[in-house]
């Protein structure tokens, strides 16, 4: 099988355990989007899209709308999205240390009215 990522948003909140979103395609035929990069006290994994509800009781649960069915097939998109994690966030680090250009601000035109 052959596995494409993108990493679609980093992001960089200390109190959320969500650290990235990602899709996957999948031989070039299925686009599966929602996936989340996880940092918590157990490690860096990647949780499977899923959908959320409310259950019976009040209480919200998650659905998974996609999930491989074997190990190994978890594990090759598990591993694929973190190494496209990881080059995304050191892409990310790279350009905030690299020279900012700061464009002259645009002049202002007065309103025709």
């Amino acid at each position: 099988m052959k596995i494409g990522v993108r990493i679609d948003k980093l992001l960089d909140k200390p109190d959320s355990p969500v650290k990235a979103f990602a899709s996957v395609t999948l031989d070039g035929a299925f686009a599966v989007h929602g996936f989340r990069v996880m940092v918590t006290e157990k490690g860096t994994f990647v949780n499977m899209p899923a959908q959320s509800y409310t259950d019976k009781a009040g209480e919200t649960q998650y659905s998974d709308v996609f999930h491989p069915i074997r190990k190994d097939a978890r594990d090759y998109i598990q591993n694929a999205v973190l190494q496209a994690y990881d080059a995304a966030v050191q892409q990310a680090m790279a350009q905030d240390q690299a020279p900012v250009y700061e464009p002259e601000p645009d002049p202002v035109v007065p309103d025709m009215a």
